[in-house]
């Protein structure tokens, strides 16, 4: 989406992620057709610290064919690989985390969590500096592919991924063989 006040570049456009009603991510297929598309939407507003999230309402996700999607791609296009690297955190529901649960996260939500990751939400690694400092990584497969399924076992739970840092815009993907995610044992 386009950020008001905001020219050109990637800084111009706001990232989100979208979910749908429920426990439930969007329809994969859906998503496959928009995307690179300009689009427009309705639903509800769900945020923590710098990210957001739509949760979009039923059937108003649809192709704006009064922009074009030259602009969309582009800044979409621009991404930055901030290298290799090994990140520890907890693998979070996005949606839950965000704001529509409390506490969202450790094993008090971890329930919670599996159902709505089974149902497609967008994982998150949560990543906390020693000041406190949050940072929120979109995990996906190497090749950029939604690993849900194969993460359940370790919802809630201190981890250690190794793997690409690619920076979208103002969102952090964290590109990982899902095979190499470890528990860490305190």
């Amino acid at each position: 989406m386009e950020r008001p006040g905001s020219r050109n570049g990637p800084e111009h456009f706001s990232n989100y992620y979208l979910v749908s009603p429920f426990k439930f991510g969007i329809d994969a297929k859906l998503a496959a057709q928009l995307d690179g598309k300009a689009v427009s939407l309705k639903g509800t507003l769900i945020y923590r610290d710098d990210q957001t999230m739509i949760e979009v309402a039923e059937g108003s996700l649809k192709t704006d064919a009064t922009r074009g999607p030259a602009a969309v791609t582009n800044a979409i296009l621009a991404s930055v690989s901030l290298g290799e690297q090994t990140l520890r955190g907890e693998i979070v529901d996005s949606k839950c985390f965000l704001g529509v649960m409390n506490p969202g996260q450790l094993l008090p939500h971890r329930a919670c969590a599996i159902r709505c990751i089974s149902g497609g939400i967008p994982l998150v690694l949560l990543v906390r500096q020693s000041d406190g400092t949050a940072h929120y990584l979109l995990l996906v497969s190497r090749a950029g592919l939604p690993v849900n399924r194969e993460v359940l076992n370790l919802v809630a739970e201190p981890v250690q991924i190794t793997g690409e840092v690619i920076r979208q815009g103002g969102l952090l993907v964290l590109r990982a063989d899902p095979v190499n995610y470890r528990r860490v044992v305190n």
